[in-house]
């Protein structure tokens, strides 16, 4: 318990030390170049942070943004989910979707976004870019979770004549869960950086990547990096939030093996 303990204050420890030793570099670089349109100031930035903050404008763009990111990803995480369970019933369909899978995992983000620029509108281009980015790398988490799953134990509820439903919610679901609760926090925050930059190049109204747009074409360089610690901010709040998903599955496995030592 103690050693746990130290190590998470060893994390926390470094986390600062990175942060500061990032800070310390921005502040060197700013005193080096001296050119607010290059570099700006760290007092500049965090007066721009506030001017975001307490803009009205600057929540709707980032709701709007949020929303279509948690769509995406949800999108993403049930096409997946559908296609491992075909996959797992089917090995011919799993053969058909492996190509499929490889051409979206090597697709360009610049182009597809060029292309559903004039397929789509500028607010929904980057909601099929983050789909596009997102689906094949949780496909491929589903994927390995699943052939992570002991093949013994499917053989003996095979044996045994365990009900399919007992089967999803007994085997399936307690295995895969932590896995997908591990990923959910990380795939979410990758999501958000996809939209943003998806956003950015097509230009999208009412959205962050409309925020960065925007000071960038006026070389307003303090509303740029302000903008961009927000999503910073925002994504590493994702994925501390999600990562306390683990929890659930910790408290499941913990009763599961009450029951069983019962």
């Amino acid at each position: 318990m103690k050693e746990f303990f130290f190590g998470k204050k060893l994390n926390v420890a470094f986390s600062f030390f990175a942060i500061f030793a990032m800070w310390a570099a921005w502040l060197i670089a700013y005193r080096t170049v001296r050119n607010d349109y290059v570099i700006p100031s760290f007092t500049d930035t965090l007066a721009g942070i506030g001017r975001d903050l307490t803009d009205a404008a600057f929540w709707r763009a980032f709701g709007g943004t949020l929303l279509r990111t948690l769509y995406s990803w949800a999108v993403a995480f049930a096409a997946s989910l559908l296609c491992l369970s075909l996959s797992a019933l089917s090995d011919k369909f799993r053969r058909f979707l492996a190509p499929f899978v490889s051409v979206l995992r090597t697709l360009p983000t610049m182009a597809v976004t060029l292309m559903l620029l004039i397929w789509t509108s500028p607010k929904a281009a980057p909601a099929y870019v983050a789909f596009l980015m997102i689906f094949p790398l949780s496909y491929a988490q589903l994927s390995a979770a699943f052939a992570g799953i002991d093949g013994k134990l499917l053989q003996m509820a095979q044996v045994y004549r365990i009900s399919r439903r007992d089967r999803l919610c007994k085997i399936y679901i307690p295995l895969l869960l932590p896995s997908v609760f591990a990923q959910a926090g990380p795939n979410l925050s990758l999501t958000l950086k996809v939209m943003v930059s998806a956003e950015v190049l097509a230009g999208t109204f009412g959205s962050v990547g409309g925020l960065m747009y925007t000071a960038s074409m006026y070389s307003r360089m303090d509303e740029l990096f302000a903008v961009t610690i927000l999503v910073l901010a925002a994504g590493g709040l994702i994925e501390f939030c999600a990562g306390r998903l683990t929890r659930i599955t910790d408290v499941w496995t913990k009763g599961r093996k009450g029951r069983a030592r019962a």
